[in-house]
Protein backbone atom coordinates (compact mmCIF):
# COMPACT_ATOMS: atom_id res chain seq x y z
CA UNK A 1 0.00 0.00 0.00
CA UNK A 2 1.58 3.50 -0.95
CA UNK A 3 2.24 5.76 1.66
CA UNK A 4 -1.00 8.38 2.01
CA UNK A 5 1.89 11.07 1.88
CA UNK A 6 2.44 10.24 -1.16
CA UNK A 7 -0.83 9.52 -2.69
CA UNK A 8 -1.99 13.36 -2.85
CA UNK A 9 -2.27 15.31 -6.10
CA UNK A 10 0.07 18.06 -7.40
CA UNK A 11 -1.07 21.21 -8.93
CA UNK A 12 1.62 23.70 -10.48
CA UNK A 13 1.23 27.28 -9.28
CA UNK A 14 1.62 30.05 -11.44
CA UNK A 15 4.77 32.35 -11.37
CA UNK A 16 3.70 34.99 -9.46
CA UNK A 17 2.37 32.32 -6.63
CA UNK A 18 5.67 30.18 -6.98
CA UNK A 19 7.58 33.43 -6.25
CA UNK A 20 6.31 34.49 -3.40
CA UNK A 21 6.54 30.62 -2.20
CA UNK A 22 9.85 30.17 -2.46
CA UNK A 23 10.90 33.34 -1.34
CA UNK A 24 9.39 32.33 2.27
CA UNK A 25 11.28 29.03 2.37
CA UNK A 26 14.07 31.64 2.87
CA UNK A 27 12.96 32.21 6.49
CA UNK A 28 11.59 29.04 7.85
CA UNK A 29 9.42 28.97 10.56
CA UNK A 30 7.76 32.69 9.90
CA UNK A 31 4.37 32.84 9.13
CA UNK A 32 3.62 35.43 6.37
CA UNK A 33 0.12 37.06 5.25
CA UNK A 34 -0.14 36.68 1.30
CA UNK A 35 -2.38 38.75 -0.70
CA UNK A 36 -5.63 36.76 -1.46
CA UNK A 37 -4.72 37.43 -5.23
CA UNK A 38 -1.72 35.15 -4.90
CA UNK A 39 -3.98 32.31 -4.08
CA UNK A 40 -3.34 29.53 -6.12
CA UNK A 41 -5.67 29.27 -9.34
CA UNK A 42 -7.19 26.29 -8.25
CA UNK A 43 -7.90 27.75 -4.68
CA UNK A 44 -9.14 30.57 -5.58
CA UNK A 45 -12.55 28.60 -6.75
CA UNK A 46 -13.30 28.72 -3.31
CA UNK A 47 -15.77 31.01 -2.18
CA UNK A 48 -15.67 33.56 0.87
CA UNK A 49 -12.01 33.28 1.44
CA UNK A 50 -10.95 36.07 4.31
CA UNK A 51 -6.90 35.11 4.60
CA UNK A 52 -4.27 33.58 3.47
CA UNK A 53 -0.79 32.23 5.33
CA UNK A 54 1.82 30.48 4.51
CA UNK A 55 5.24 29.37 6.27
CA UNK A 56 9.10 27.58 4.89
CA UNK A 57 9.46 24.66 6.70
CA UNK A 58 12.70 24.45 9.10
CA UNK A 59 13.03 20.51 7.64
CA UNK A 60 12.05 20.32 3.95
CA UNK A 61 11.25 16.96 3.03
CA UNK A 62 11.54 15.22 0.11
CA UNK A 63 8.50 13.29 -1.84
CA UNK A 64 8.88 11.32 -4.70
CA UNK A 65 5.99 12.97 -6.68
CA UNK A 66 7.42 16.68 -6.33
CA UNK A 67 10.78 16.30 -5.29
CA UNK A 68 11.19 18.85 -1.89
CA UNK A 69 8.37 19.93 0.30
CA UNK A 70 9.04 23.09 1.36
CA UNK A 71 6.04 24.70 3.54
CA UNK A 72 2.47 25.30 4.27
CA UNK A 73 -0.40 27.28 3.12
CA UNK A 74 -3.70 28.05 5.65
CA UNK A 75 -6.51 29.33 3.40
CA UNK A 76 -9.41 30.75 6.20
CA UNK A 77 -12.85 31.26 4.51
CA UNK A 78 -15.93 32.44 5.97
CA UNK A 79 -18.92 29.95 6.04
CA UNK A 80 -22.09 31.93 8.00
CA UNK A 81 -20.76 31.95 12.07
CA UNK A 82 -18.19 29.76 11.33
CA UNK A 83 -14.43 30.45 9.99
CA UNK A 84 -12.94 27.28 7.73
CA UNK A 85 -9.38 27.01 7.77
CA UNK A 86 -8.16 24.74 5.13
CA UNK A 87 -3.84 23.02 5.32
CA UNK A 88 -1.93 22.73 1.85
CA UNK A 89 1.56 21.97 1.50
CA UNK A 90 3.70 23.30 -1.00
CA UNK A 91 6.84 21.83 -2.90
CA UNK A 92 9.85 23.02 -5.46
CA UNK A 93 10.31 20.07 -8.12
CA UNK A 94 14.12 19.64 -8.82
CA UNK A 95 13.11 21.80 -12.27
CA UNK A 96 12.45 24.70 -9.84
CA UNK A 97 8.20 24.24 -10.79
CA UNK A 98 6.41 24.93 -7.37
CA UNK A 99 3.31 23.08 -6.29
CA UNK A 100 0.78 22.49 -3.78
CA UNK A 101 -1.42 19.72 -2.43
CA UNK A 102 -4.26 19.22 -0.28
CA UNK A 103 -6.54 19.83 1.58
CA UNK A 104 -5.33 17.87 4.88
CA UNK A 105 -8.31 17.79 6.71
CA UNK A 106 -8.96 16.27 10.61
CA UNK A 107 -7.60 18.43 12.87
CA UNK A 108 -10.87 20.54 13.73
CA UNK A 109 -10.49 23.16 11.34
CA UNK A 110 -13.90 24.83 11.95
CA UNK A 111 -13.82 27.51 14.18
CA UNK A 112 -16.45 30.28 15.89
CA UNK A 113 -15.89 33.44 13.64
CA UNK A 114 -16.35 35.63 16.35
CA UNK A 115 -13.34 33.27 18.22
CA UNK A 116 -9.58 34.93 18.03
CA UNK A 117 -7.57 32.20 17.43
CA UNK A 118 -3.63 31.95 16.83
CA UNK A 119 -2.62 31.71 13.49
CA UNK A 120 0.64 29.82 14.21
CA UNK A 121 -1.32 27.34 15.74
CA UNK A 122 -3.24 26.56 12.56
CA UNK A 123 0.53 25.35 10.95
CA UNK A 124 1.73 22.03 11.35
CA UNK A 125 -1.16 19.52 10.56
CA UNK A 126 -0.41 18.24 7.76
CA UNK A 127 1.58 14.93 7.51
CA UNK A 128 4.39 17.09 6.38
CA UNK A 129 4.57 19.45 9.02
CA UNK A 130 4.08 17.55 12.35
CA UNK A 131 7.98 17.85 13.02
CA UNK A 132 8.42 21.49 11.42
CA UNK A 133 6.32 23.44 14.15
Amino acid sequence: MKNQVEEFKWHKVDQAVAETLTTLTNSPGVVYPINNNLLPKQIKKMTAVSSYFATGYTDAQVNSSVGLVAGELVVARSDGNLTKNYNYVFGVSSSGDVYFSGPYKGFGHHVNSWQSIEVNSLFGQTPYGKNNF
